[in-house]
């Protein structure tokens, strides 16, 4: 679908639109045993998705870049989950034959695991098939290639940061057009990227990035419960 096309498209529903970083769809299928994985945000995920398969619910919006980024690590992800996972299976059963050594012999029943990481492959592979892809447009390497040299989040010294300011220009680009037609509903960018996207001080959105935000009137949420919260779901 062409650029204009797909704005015409989005603007005709005026539903809420979600932008979302490779990131926050990555987040989906994570090692659900890291310390930072919370229950609350997979429920929000689940109830975002529901919304964007129901015809004018929601809009998620996917950059070009983001695609890309997804197709090269998808299968890297699930991997580590389904690795993860099975060091958790190791520990506990190792756990359990230490118990039962020491006078407490019990098992821990963890067959409803097997296979956890493939049912979160379909969950994000649902997220992508009902979101939009977002051309690149020509100008958009340009401006991320000055937020690069300048440095302007979520560019920052040190790091390539080129692949955040293509998604994120890519991203105001269509948010620009999609005002521009008159759209007034809410807008919110989803990014888990929390290090290049927010103030170290008080984890808001970077102060680089709000005259931008404020003046397309976006929205910024660093985990789908904070994005359903802002969306009103």
């Amino acid at each position: 679908m062409g650029f204009d096309t797909l704005v015409q498209d989005v603007a005709a529903l005026g539903a809420p639109v979600l932008c979302a970083d490779t990131c926050s769809i990555l987040d989906v299928m994570r090692d659900p045993t890291r310390d930072d994985a919370r229950a609350h945000v997979a429920s929000a995920t689940l109830e975002l998705i529901s919304k964007m398969e129901v015809g004018g619910g929601l809009v998620c919006l996917l950059a070009d870049q983001v695609r890309n980024e997804l197709a090269t690590h998808l299968q890297q992800i699930q991997d580590d989950a389904k690795s993860q996972l099975s060091k958790l299976t190791e520990r506990i059963n190792r756990v359990n034959s230490i118990s039962a050594l020491f006078g407490r012999p019990g098992t821990t029943d963890l067959t409803h695991l097997i296979g956890h990481e493939i049912r979160a492959r379909e969950i994000a592979d649902r997220w992508i098939d009902f979101s939009k892809v977002v051309p690149q447009r020509q100008q958009v390497a340009g401006l991320a290639f000055a937020r690069v040299t300048a440095p302007k989040a979520p560019a920052r010294q040190g790091k390539d940061s080129i692949k955040d300011c293509v998604v994120i220009e890519t991203y105001f680009d269509v948010i620009r057009a999609l005002r521009k037609t008159g759209l007034q509903s809410t807008i919110v960018f989803l990014s888990s990227n929390t290090r290049d996207y927010t103030n170290t001080k008080d984890s808001n959105l970077h102060d680089e990035l709000l005259p931008e935000f404020k003046s397309l009137h976006i929205e910024y949420a660093s985990n789908a419960g904070a994005a359903k919260h802002i969306l009103g779901f």
